[in-house]
């Protein structure tokens, strides 16, 4: 299985890169031009798809989002509204820990790309002065971050699998919501083994504390409601070209655009928004806004986001994922085991939930036996895809999250793989349950 072996290749790569202290961005860079070698791409090939990596319209996109978000986060906490959050939520939730976890969680509502950098200061604020490494930080916040993702239906991930399976979008969620109640099971093996006092209860909150709360998380809700009203209006009166399956040829030209209008418009408009609001929330000058966006965070995040979308891109050139599923789909193992492996390594490789679904539920819906319940089968592909993306180094949110908190791939990884694994597990006896009900 060369496709296989070649991309796993390209992230072992770099992550040795990345322990050898080579930025992250260009150890990144290094790894999607050893793909394009590796899947035998001439240099000048190589040289333009990077060069289509960095300018096509997802890429400029989502640089400027997190560079929006960057700026957001800091104006946030320059004028102690981050505090003032941190400082509600602790009362009103009454333990640290599970302050903690509820705001990624929170912050995981938004199909935002990298939100998981917006709540990264939320979750080491409320640690307080508790000791707690780094990596564990950013474990809770990446780990609690994706916990609606097999059933929440702004994620775009869920609307495509929806799409492909041909179910019943109310059915889907039906289905799907318990996957989440596995999610947040498991990973309160994460919160576990955080100080003992980050676990103690205080007293009753105030009386007014959950209205207080509401009115400072204004900036958060606001991204929300502008998204769902903007993405609807697109719906409404835009055409949304489809996504290109495995083996098909990437959208160009004005579907390319329409793409990525109706994939970063909505969230970007609602984090303008919001944006302004918070400026206007907290009485802020000029100054303190030009000093929030002049934080170099914002432009070497952005570089990082560069060189991971031009890595994807590179992994859309050489048809890596679409490779890969042939091989697996070609070996004689059962279709359960095929079902599971092929989603969980197009996550892998993709880290991202568009990527994964749309690149083995095409492959998956026709292997799924005509007398089994179909709704059994998603759920199982759909949570072991989740679980490669939760386990990718090409995710953006766990890139991110590990950079703001000072930590690396190893230390997050030695956290989070015990209660994924787990989940995966109960994700299994999941399957063979409502399988058992359906049939």
């Amino acid at each position: 299985m060369p496709a296989l072996l070649y991309t796993l290749g390209a992230f072992g790569l770099i992550l040795i890169l990345a322990r050898l202290k080579l930025p992250l961005s260009a150890a990144i860079a290094v790894g999607a031009v050893a793909i394009g070698m590796l899947f035998g791409m001439e240099a000048g090939d190589i040289s333009l798809a990077v060069l289509a990596g960095v300018v096509s319209p997802g890429t400029i996109a989502i640089a400027v989002i997190i560079s929006v978000l960057i700026g957001l986060s800091e104006i946030m906490r320059a004028s102690g509204q981050l505090e003032r959050i941190v400082s509600l939520a602790r009362a009103f939730l009454r333990r640290p820990a599970v302050a903690m976890a509820a705001l990624p969680a929170l912050i995981g509502l938004l199909p935002m790309p990298g939100g998981a950098l917006f709540s990264a200061p939320m979750v080491g604020s409320a640690a307080g002065g508790t000791k707690v490494s780094g990596a564990r930080l950013s474990a809770i916040n990446y780990y609690f971050r994706h916990i609606w993702e097999c059933w929440w239906p702004l994620y775009p991930g869920m609307i495509l699998a929806v799409s492909i399976t041909k179910l019943d979008f109310l059915s889907f969620i039906r289905f799907q919501f318990p996957l989440s109640i596995i999610m947040v099971s498991c990973g309160l093996l994460i919160l576990r083994k955080t100080h003992p006092d980050l676990h103690i209860a205080a007293p009753a909150p105030p009386k007014g504390t959950k209205r207080k709360l509401l009115k400072e998380t204004s900036s958060i809700w606001l991204i929300v409601a502008i998204w769902g009203v903007v993405k609807l209006l697109l719906w409404v009166f835009l055409y949304c070209p489809p996504r290109p399956q495995s083996g098909e040829p990437a959208l160009a030209g004005t579907d390319a655009v329409l793409a990525a209008v109706h994939g970063y418009v909505p969230i970007g408009l609602g984090m303008l928004v919001s944006l302004f609001w918070t400026i206007r929330l907290n009485r802020l000058g000029g100054s303190a806004v030009r000093k929030a966006f002049s934080d170099k965070r914002v432009y070497t995040m952005a570089l990082l986001v560069i060189g991971v979308m031009v890595f994807k891109h590179m992994l859309t050139c050489t048809d890596a994922t679409g490779r890969i599923s042939v091989e697996l789909a070609d070996v004689d193992v059962p279709i359960i085991a095929v079902i599971a492996i092929l989603p969980f390594i197009a996550g892998m490789v993709t880290g991202i939930a568009v990527g994964f679904v749309g690149t083995s539920f095409p492959i998956i819906m026709g292997l799924i036996p005509a007398s089994e319940p179909i709704p059994a089968y998603i759920a199982l592909a759909f949570f072991f895809g989740h679980m490669g993306q939760m386990l990718s180094p090409m995710h953006l949110c766990l890139i991110l999250s590990n950079r703001h908190f000072k930590t690396s791939f190893m230390p997050v990884y030695r956290i989070i793989v015990p209660p994924i694994v787990l989940a995966g597990a109960l994700a299994v006896g999941y399957f063979f349950v409502l399988r058992a009900i359906l049939n």
